[in-house]
């Protein structure tokens, strides 16, 4: 029984990862239930023992990347704790793009971008996802505001917000230009900008 649990785990994880990576390359309206049947090597009778819809594995892939994120596994740096540590999470996505030769954006939100209109439940997980990075950099930020680092007028959360905004927002142009430069050229300025406000 054991045995059969370990395997089960196996071919779950298996769909799980197919999907997530179906989802990154096409998007999810563009990738089938099929499709990931085909690419994972799995039987419709798999898939829905384990998954009702294709909407409960796009649940699934989300609550994936949050259990990455907040394990500190992932090859986003998100302990961010020096202005040194807020360029590094920019750069890692700079680093995720150019992986995929500026044809992908961030997983996250290209999920979002396709289905929080028209799903409450894949945008509050969209949201809780992308939640752990703005909490990690108006952390950041609050830590700077108390040590005196950072002036009076400076809100944490709203720093943090437009850090988030302006990353995705610069990965979506580079995706759209297929050029690196939009999104280069967007985090030098938002470092920029987010610098002024220390002291």
């Amino acid at each position: 029984m054991q045995e059969l649990s370990e395997k089960g785990n196996i071919t779950r994880a298996r769909i799980v990862e197919t999907a997530r990576e179906l989802f990154h390359k096409n998007g999810v309206r563009a990738t089938s239930v099929d499709q990931i049947l085909e690419a994972s090597g799995t039987g419709k009778s798999q898939f829905y023992h384990y998954f009702r819809s294709k909407e409960d594995i796009v649940r699934e892939v989300l609550r994936f990347y949050k259990e990455v994120m907040l394990s500190g596994q992932g090859p986003i740096r998100i302990e961010i704790d020096s202005w040194e540590g807020l360029e590094n999470f920019f750069n890692d996505h700079l680093k995720g793009i150019r992986m995929f030769n500026y044809e992908r954006a961030c997983p996250i939100g290209s999920i979002g971008n396709e289905l929080a209109a028209e799903n409450e439940d894949v945008r509050q997980d969209v949201n809780a996802v992308l939640d752990i990075s703005i909490q990690k950099i108006t952390e950041f930020f609050e830590g700077l505001k108390k040590a005196g680092k950072l002036k009076k007028s400076a809100d944490p959360k709203s720093l943090a917000n437009f850090s988030l905004a302006s990353l995705q927002g610069a990965l979506l142009l580079s995706k759209f230009n297929k050029d690196p430069k939009p999104a280069e050229n967007t985090v030098k300025h938002a470092l920029t900008y987010l610098k002024s406000f220390s002291k």
